[in-house]
């Protein structure tokens, strides 16, 4: 378990690392660029070839990759695994160099697709920008077919890294050489930190013993379950790329296509605080959750289940209150410099605001959806996701023409549509694991949810009385009691999973 413990707070350790750098380098980004033509010609043009990559391939790789080529090893057939993967990497390169030279060909039907709204000198400047980006899908999808072969080895600690070497080549490039090359050196300097991310993992799968080999065998085995499980898996996996790409490209026409910038900017922050920790936990418990659904033990692959479920809940409970909190704070500190003026502070400071109400359930329905995806069973995800899509691009529509929320109703949208898959996903699981989701269950995470508000009252309090000491000493204060006033509250009514946190450094 110690083993177990250490390996997760690596990963979460560096997880945290890359996502930081991430946020340094947006920072960076809203800094030179802000949300004028150039940030929002930017942010769209990086868009594109990740939303690709998201629809496509993603959830195919890291959820029917992994199941498939860890059932070779389970039986001992290591060939065999390794002719699958050999196979489904030439598959994935073939399938990024189609997209990459078609979309070459006619960025301007991609931009349009993606942000319509926006005038006709970011379209053209977007349309560029894209044709250097577009080869990244190529890098992407076989730097997470090799995550995928690594972390079925019980290799983490290099796939959790990757993004974190991705995100400093691009934060050098800003700090060194955006002054001289601008926006077109940054798009460079993103395809070059998204080749490294292949490269940086060569090493490792060498010392795992394994050999490339170029051979597409469409007849052979893994590929035709991968070709069974992938549909449903991608379908599964649109919730949050589509319902992004629905949000942009209605922004697009609000406020000369700000609007579409500023959504882009809120949204890549939420991503990155709450996947550090729902990130971390699937891809750690996903591995062993396949081997126990391929073995048949329900009992345990139900208790990681269970388990995973109350740690992503205690974790990001006062994690999303406290973005509600202090959402313009966190917009100020950490854009508003350079060309990140007041109005895009107001803009993405409201929609972090409705982002966040979504995060509890983004992160649940990770762990659900892996799953799901475990025991190959990846038609239920398929569905909720179905009618989350549907759901939050109705709101979207009728908060866009009925309202004057403008960004804020679209981000809006998007938590409603990621809380109604998570009652779908609760309702399916609930009968693959006979009362999982049982009074007890409930209760125990009713208890956090009643911390948290707790918390937020507290917290509104502090903000409120330190408002005349300046923002930063502020929002300061107020974390620290927050984060003090939580950790009592658990205390108080002994949650479970932080007293095993307690008792096992204890015991170290």
């Amino acid at each position: 378990m110690n083993k177990a413990v250490k390996t997760v707070s690596f990963i979460v350790v560096a997880t945290f690392l890359s996502k930081l750098m991430g946020l340094f380098r947006d920072i960076l980004v809203a800094n030179y660029y802000g949300t004028g033509v150039l940030g929002t010609a930017f942010l769209n043009a990086s868009t594109i070839p990740v939303a690709f990559f998201d629809l496509t391939l993603g959830a195919a790789i890291l959820s029917s990759f992994i199941p498939v080529f860890n059932g070779f090893l389970q039986r001992g057939d290591k060939d065999k695994a390794f002719e699958f993967s050999n196979s489904f990497i030439n598959l994935v390169f073939l399938i990024t160099v189609i997209f990459s030279v078609i979309g070459s060909i006619f960025p301007n039907f991609l931009v349009n697709a993606v942000a319509s709204g926006i005038g006709t000198e970011a379209k053209e400047i977007t349309a560029r920008l894209l044709i250097i980006l577009l080869p990244t899908t190529i890098f992407t999808g076989l730097a997470y077919s090799v995550v995928g072969i690594l972390q079925s080895f019980d290799e983490f600690n290099i796939p959790a890294i990757i993004s974190l070497v991705s995100n400093l080549i691009v934060i050098a490039y800003l700090v060194l050489f955006n002054d001289k090359f601008g926006v077109y050196g940054l798009a460079i300097s993103m395809l070059l930190g998204w080749s490294m991310q292949l490269i940086v993992q060569i090493p490792a799968l060498i010392k795992k013993g394994y050999r490339y080999r170029f051979v597409l065998n469409f007849k052979n085995e893994g590929i035709k379950d991968v070709a069974k499980l992938s549909l449903p898996i991608l379908i599964a996996s649109w919730v949050q790329p589509i319902t992004v790409l629905i949000n942009k490209n209605f922004a697009s026409y609000l406020y000369s296509g700000s609007g579409s910038a500023a959504l882009d900017y809120a949204n890549r922050l939420y991503i990155i605080v709450v996947g550090v920790f729902a990130f971390a936990i699937t891809n750690y418990i996903f591995p062993s959750m396949s081997r126990f659904g391929t073995d048949g033990d329900k009992e345990q692959f139900s208790k990681v289940l269970k388990s995973s479920v109350k740690t992503i809940v205690l974790i990001t409970v006062p994690i999303f209150l406290g973005m509600m909190l202090l959402s313009e704070e966190i917009i100020t500190i950490v854009y508003a410099r350079g060309e990140f003026n007041e109005l895009s502070v107001k803009l993405c400071s409201g929609a972090l605001f409705f982002y966040s109400i979504g995060m509890v359930s983004y992160g649940y329905n990770e762990i659900v959806n892996k799953c799901f995806y475990a025991l190959k069973k990846a038609r239920v995800p398929m569905i909720a996701s179905v009618f989350g899509i549907i759901l939050t691009a109705i709101l979207s529509w009728v908060f866009m023409k009925y309202t004057t929320f403008g960004v804020n109703g679209l981000a809006l949208s998007s938590s409603v549509g990621l809380i109604f898959v998570s009652v779908i996903l609760s309702v399916f699981v609930n009968r693959e694991f006979y009362k999982l989701i049982d009074g007890k269950l409930l209760f125990g995470i009713l208890k956090i949810f009643v911390c948290g508000l707790v918390m937020f009252a507290v917290g509104f309090l502090v903000k409120t009385v330190t408002a005349g000491l300046g923002m930063i000493l502020s929002v300061v204060m107020t974390v620290i009691v927050c984060a003090i006033v939580y950790f009592a509250l658990l205390l108080l009514i002994k949650n479970e999973e932080l007293l095993q946190v307690i008792n096992k450094g204890v015991k170290k």
